[in-house]
């Protein structure tokens, strides 16, 4: 699951602050209805059909952990690496939801912040 995954596919980058896509550096104000183009200091996320994952942990010492991120890549394929991840650092789980275009999972595994930022990682964004 890399950046280069070989199923990663063409998403386009949004607006933050209007939730619109960004095509060839320019996006439609929801409020004026005008086109504009986009700033540097303007933020910019990958929207559908990249799939939105959220990581986080509930075991007591590490409530404060979450780690979010966009994939270009079928959700399929993600949720199919990151429950081999599980399965392989035999992590307990408490809950999984996948929709095309998300994933949530909640661990519940006794973990220190490094290794949950670790991990995290290693579920989304390496393979």
């Amino acid at each position: 699951m890399s950046s280069t995954h070989q199923a990663e596919f063409h998403a386009p980058t949004w607006h933050y602050q209007n939730q619109t896509p960004v095509i060839d550096g320019k996006y439609i104000d929801r409020d004026t209805g005008e086109t504009k183009t986009i700033s540097v200091n303007q933020s910019e996320f990958l929207g559908p059909p990249a799939v939105d994952v959220v990581i986080r942990s509930q075991h007591e010492d590490t409530t404060q952990c979450v780690f979010r991120a966009s994939r270009a890549v079928p959700m399929e394929a993600l949720l199919g690496h990151i429950m081999g991840i599980v399965g392989e650092k035999k992590l307990q789980l408490d809950s999984v939801m996948a929709t095309a275009y998300a994933i949530r999972v909640v661990l519940s595994h006794e973990l220190t912040p490094e290794e949950f930022g670790a991990i995290a990682v290693e579920m989304v964004l390496n393979a």
